[in-house]
């Protein structure tokens, strides 16, 4: 389509609209104020060159005058850019009106300005955020909000990002099946005198399709004030098959070496026995004893047991 007459309105009321002060304190005419709309070109072809030329206009536009457009599609303030009228045909172009000066914080309404209207290039300097405690950290809240927190658990960090695991943090659990664990157990004298009858259970079973092999135990006893007599020979073996019938998973110790009035450690290193599958897969590790029970003694133990967890699959 074309420029339409009927179209264009003057909002001001004279060629002078007045003295503008500039920053500089020079002071300059005003432009003149124009509205334009049309239901049939869009914001482009309103802006484009030579659109507002007609003769019945020319004359009446003079450079930096605005015009405010409304378009089929948007719209938009146009200043004009040149008008030559001693050009032939006359010409007058446009531009994109831009307003000098800023918007202060009073001037923009709560909530106005949206992620949308956030640059993606902005590169908003963290210093921007809200102050943060030093050392805590930003995560996100059951209700999906950026939410300032102290780390906890496992893990502590301090402001220069170093990460620390805390101390007794890491437990066998945590590991690698196959690496080397560590399990420590408390025997009463009463569990250790009754084992022959009912093993003591060192490290609960893995699981189906593993088995458990024994690297060491270290069983130190604190002397009461009766000794162990009696009993037979000690060994760790899998399963709580009862009177040391369990298949062996340890090198074994007399009985006379629990028999002392001193605290003493013990120590049982793995086993080399065949094992048929039914018999230690997925079986716990138990302390026990051959031929008979120990008697009389009141001493207590702690068993510090490192072993692994492998699959038999």
């Amino acid at each position: 389509m074309a420029f339409s007459l009927n179209r264009f309105t003057r909002t001001t009321l004279a060629f002078n609209s007045g003295s503008v002060t500039l920053e500089d304190a020079s002071i300059v005419n005003g432009p003149a104020h124009f509205t334009y709309a049309t239901a049939d070109d869009t914001a482009a072809t309103v802006a484009a060159a030579n659109y507002f030329n007609a003769e019945s206009v020319i004359y009446d536009l003079e450079v930096d005058d605005i015009i405010a457009c409304i378009c089929s599609d948007s719209n938009q303030f146009l200043q004009v850019a040149t008008v030559d009228t001693t050009a032939s045909p006359k010409t007058i172009t446009t531009v994109a009106f831009t307003a000098a000066g800023s918007v202060d914080t009073a001037n923009l309404v709560n909530g106005a300005v949206t992620n949308v209207k956030v640059d993606a290039a902005a590169a908003i300097d963290f210093s921007k955020l809200e102050v943060m405690t030093s050392g805590n950290i930003l995560v996100g809240s059951a209700a999906n909000v950026a939410t300032e927190v102290t780390m906890s658990g496992d893990v502590a960090i301090i402001a220069s990002g170093a990460t620390t695991i805390q101390a007794g943090a890491v437990d066998s659990s945590m590991m690698n099946a196959n690496m080397l664990r560590y399990a420590s157990v408390s025997i009463s004298a009463s569990a250790f005198n009754g084992m022959y009858v009912t093993p003591v259970e060192l490290v609960a079973a893995g699981g189906a399709n593993t088995m458990l092999v024994l690297e060491s135990c270290q069983l130190l006893m604190t002397y009461g004030s009766a000794q162990f007599a009696a009993g037979g020979v000690a060994h760790i073996q899998y399963d709580t098959t009862t009177l040391g019938a369990g298949i062996i998973a340890s090198t074994t110790q007399a009985a006379a070496d629990f028999a002392d009035a001193v605290d003493t450690a013990n120590g049982f290193n793995q086993g080399i026995v065949k094992q048929p599958f039914s018999t230690c897969v997925n079986k716990n590790l138990s302390l026990s004893n051959i031929t008979q029970a120990f008697t009389t003694g009141d001493s207590t133990f702690v068993a510090h047991v490192w072993y692994r967890v492998v699959p038999s699959v």
